[in-house]
């Protein structure tokens, strides 16, 4: 399975105040809290564990199908590895001065993935073109519909497929990742 996140650092910046007294307690672990504080940038930092922490419970939630449930606190990070309940998630996060992209997934898998600036509601038209061209589709037959659980579902025509992928946004700027 795969998961992925996406944060906007100016609106993040803007949005939340990471330093309020008792915000990292929920989010963060003691060490996790220790490696932010000792950070040459804690900004970026707290928003890549954060971009961590969600991209490993989106792959989770899909792949043990769990209703929405996203309880921070209870994902450890060390290093690129984030674990909730004995699960290890292998993250690789690009840091850029505009955003933080990550992506995690669970064993080797081979991925397609892409960050860029949204534009108007348009946004998913990068995806839906990547699947085109994938499954040699046309893109007015590719659509997203939501599961019982709320985890989006690639739909083509009228067939709801399987396929294993990950849509984030935030801000200005959006993201997929895919298993290929």
């Amino acid at each position: 399975m795969i998961g992925n996140d996406i944060v906007d650092l100016h609106l993040a910046r803007i949005q939340s105040n990471w330093r309020r007294r008792g915000w990292l307690d929920k989010i963060c672990s003691i060490s996790e809290q220790k490696e932010i504080y000792t950070a040459q940038n804690p900004d970026q930092t707290v928003w890549k564990l954060w971009s961590m922490k969600e991209a490993a419970y989106k792959a989770h939630q899909r792949l043990f199908l769990h209703p929405p449930r996203f309880n921070p606190i209870d994902f450890i990070c060390i290093d690129e590895t984030v674990t909730i309940r004995n699960n290890e998630y292998i993250t690789h996060s690009e840091i850029t001065d505009n955003y933080i992209h990550t992506i995690a997934h669970q064993a080797a898998v081979a991925y397609n993935s892409k960050a860029f600036a949204k534009v108007d509601f348009h946004d998913k038209k990068e995806l839906f073109e990547f699947i085109s061209s994938w499954f040699q589709v046309t893109t007015s037959t590719i659509s997203l519909e939501k599961d019982d659980n709320r985890i989006p579902m690639i739909k083509i025509g009228d067939t709801l497929t399987t396929i294993p992928f990950s849509y984030t946004g935030h801000g200005g700027y959006a993201a997929y990742a895919i298993s290929i």
